[in-house]
């Protein structure tokens, strides 16, 4: 989380965080009130007004973002970083005791269904190809990131240390999978289990290789999903120190198979499907068996979202090629 400060005014950022890293360059676009929005992106902005008092707003890079925030906010700003997010986060805060009336959701362009591009294939680096499979498709879940920030704009989600951002992450993926399951064409079973692999795997994904603390997910969201209301088996911190290990794991056992400086997409897959045949099913250490999780849990989600890939280098390794 990053707080801005200027005079009694405080904006935090509710961060989808994935990575930062910079954003293209253009002008920046409120779809809140702009009448030459992409249809699909006006659309979206005025569903998010179900939940509030919600501006949806595309920019272009950090320059406009600067200019958007004292705009809306009407003075100068402090603290914000060279690089913002390349994933949606949500601006929000108090002025004096009181909250400030407009949640403001910033979003990319250049993660816009209007580009052309996969939002989860470029939050993922594209590590896995540029166009991945799914069980529902790239628009329902570039819908259910917006989504899950549209719950970081009630005043529950303001500010906190990492494990109480770590929860408030957890709800804002379910509250954006309730919300779509129980609204699309047909809302069955089906539809919901559709959405929840493809939440599934990408948080188990971006947990285990890129998110920060706060965002190591993947387990929690997991569980949740698949057995609601069961009690959970572990704690947040177990959670994080579990995907932290895990990480470990994967990058040394890649740099180990990597023919050059940095591993291929091809080797980090060989490293996890290695990892994944590795696990020892007898293991009892509580953290152990978390870890354990994480590597299966990963392994199987690059077989959901890039199962081609996937194929090949399993095939390959069980030919013995390296």
């Amino acid at each position: 989380m990053i707080a801005l400060y200027r005079a009694t005014i405080t904006w935090m950022f509710l961060v989808t965080m994935l990575a930062f890293a910079g954003v293209g360059d253009g002008r920046a676009q409120s779809v809140h009130t702009s009448a030459d929005a992409p249809a699909s992106t006006t659309k979206l902005a005025e569903e998010l007004r179900q939940f509030g008092d919600i501006e949806l707003i595309v920019f272009k890079n950090r320059a406009e973002f600067l200019d958007l925030v004292e705009q809306r906010f009407g003075s100068k700003h402090t603290g914000i970083p060279d690089k913002l997010p390349r994933s949606p986060f949500t601006v929000t805060g108090r002025d004096g005791d009181a909250h400030l009336g407009t949640c403001r959701v910033f979003v990319p362009s250049n993660i816009t269904p209007d580009t052309g591009d996969e939002v989860f294939a470029r939050l993922m680096h594209n590590w896995f190809g540029t166009r991945l499979s799914y069980a529902t498709s790239a628009a329902l879940t570039y819908r259910w990131l917006i989504f899950h920030e549209a719950r970081h704009c009630q005043p529950d989600h303001f500010g906190g240390d990492v494990l109480k951002d770590h929860r408030d992450e957890v709800e804002a993926d379910l509250f954006a999978h309730e919300q779509l399951a129980s609204t699309s064409a047909s809302a069955s079973a089906t539809d919901q289990n559709a959405l929840a692999r493809d939440i599934i795997a990408f948080r188990i994904i971006t947990s285990a290789l890129i998110a920060g603390r706060s965002h190591m997910i993947g387990l929690s969201v997991q569980q949740k999903l698949q057995t609601p209301g069961t009690p959970p088996t572990f704690t947040a911190q177990q959670e994080i120190n579990a995907f932290l290990a895990a990480r470990k794991l994967v990058i040394g056992r890649a740099k180990t198979i990597a023919t050059a400086v940095n591993p291929t997409n091809r080797e980090l897959v060989r490293a996890i499907i290695e990892l994944n045949s590795e696990v020892d099913p007898a293991t009892t250490d509580p953290q152990a068996v978390l870890v354990r999780m994480v590597i299966t849990a990963l392994d199987d989600a690059i077989a959901h979202f890039a199962p081609a890939l996937h194929q090949s280098v399993a095939t390959l390794q069980s030919n013995g090629s390296p």
